[in-house]
């Protein structure tokens, strides 16, 4: 093989590899309550005014399965909810994690773009949604 081919397949293979990469550590953060920060569609931000009227919390059941409940937050540890729920499951496509969802109406899949302790990151039909943690209204 060519001195040159070979340090660029090497170039490329390290650059592709050490990128985007997501792992199961890092997706366990997804459990917990977060709420929207911003959303980015045709190359404009929005971002609500105030603080979001509902919050969404996912659960996990196990590494792959859990649902996702949306919650309207009030004062102390109080959430108010319906019993709705969305199942998901998390699978892996390419190297990229995708959250499922379904329901008994429809099924649908949000792309984990990134994730930290505070941040998330999910993109769905040509938006970019950007969540914070959320954090609980105290009167302190």
């Amino acid at each position: 093989m060519n001195p040159k081919y070979l340090f660029f397949f090497v170039i490329t293979f390290i650059l592709c590899t050490g990128c985007t990469t997501l792992s199961k550590e890092d997706i366990k953060q997804l459990e917990g309550y977060w709420e929207i920060d911003s959303v980015k569609a045709h190359g404009e931000t929005f971002s609500p005014k105030g603080s979001a009227p509902a919050i969404d919390h996912y659960t996990l059941v196990n590494d792959s399965v859990g649902f996702k409940k949306k919650l309207v937050p009030s004062f102390g540890e109080k959430y108010s909810s319906s019993e709705d729920l969305i199942q998901f499951r998390l699978v892996v496509k390419n190297g990229s994690y995708f959250i499922q969802f379904f329901n008994a109406l429809q099924t649908w899949e949000e792309k984990i773009t990134s994730i930290s302790a505070e941040e998330l990151i999910l993109f769905h039909s040509e938006k970019t949604y950007h969540y914070k943690r959320h954090q609980k209204i105290t009167l302190e």
